[in-house]
């Protein structure tokens, strides 16, 4: 299991400005209720860094009486394997 979520240490990131591409997008219901899984894949750029890092995005949106909401969200940037 995770730990607890900093966010105070996520906002003090010394990022000015993030740019995000995203390359695919697919989804697909994922429960009985309306769910669906989402997973996305692409890049991100960050302040003047000419080299952009590859990501992967995970989420399922759950469904309530009248919108979605996302219930779970897995995001990992993907860096080159070594070796």
């Amino acid at each position: 299991m995770g730990g607890k979520l900093d966010l105070g240490f996520l906002i003090s990131l010394p990022f000015g400005n993030i740019k995000h591409k995203v390359d695919t997008l697919d989804a697909q219901p994922s429960g009985t209720n309306g769910e669906i899984l989402v997973i996305v894949t692409g890049a991100l750029l960050v302040d003047e860094e000419q080299k952009p890092m590859s990501y992967v995005q995970v989420f399922n949106l759950q469904r309530d009486e009248t919108n979605y909401y996302v219930y779970n969200d897995i995001f990992k940037l993907v860096y080159p394997a070594s070796g």
